[in-house]
């Protein structure tokens, strides 16, 4: 029984040994894992119990096997922590932009729903209040926005 069991867990070591992993930044500035990444995407190989080269799945292998790259054009090649740090501040920006978006959106559209009697400013600051039509209309348009700004990976 000892050695079933044995076996069974060397197989199962074995298969995830062999296994390939890769982390990539999703559209959101999120660190994402797994064994396959999006097209398009600069993800790099998580070392894992055996020592790995980290390589990028996106970069072509002309770029990764040209030994006549002098030192200088190597530097320049090769993003720098700068500009890793650079990118990541942006993108984390941008998910907050995005976020706070997204909540006012949504705030909007809720006062929409829970709203009984709706009005916009006039031209001359008085009350115009809207009709059950013009109403429906706003609540649709504010969930559409709702939809664009909360769902949108781009």
């Amino acid at each position: 029984m000892k050695r079933l069991l044995l076996f069974a867990a060397l197989l199962a070591w074995s298969g995830m040994a062999s296994a390939v992993v890769y982390k990539w930044v999703d559209a959101q500035g999120k660190l994402q894992y797994g064994d396959r990444p999006p097209d398009g995407v600069h993800a790099e190989v998580v070392e894992l119990l055996v020592a790995h080269n980290s390589t990028s799945r996106s970069a072509p292998a002309s770029t990764q096997s040209a030994p006549t790259q002098t030192a200088s054009a190597a530097k320049t090649a090769a993003p720098t922590m700068k500009d890793i740090n650079d990118k990541n501040a942006i993108a984390q920006d941008v998910a907050q932009t995005r976020d706070k978006q997204c909540t006012e959106a949504q705030e909007h559209y809720k006062k929409l729903i829970e709203g009984r009697r709706m009005y916009k400013t006039g031209p001359n600051g008085e009350r115009q209040f809207l009709s059950s039509e013009e109403i429906d209309t706003e609540r649709l348009n504010a969930k559409q926005e709702v939809d664009s700004i909360c769902n949108s990976t781009t």
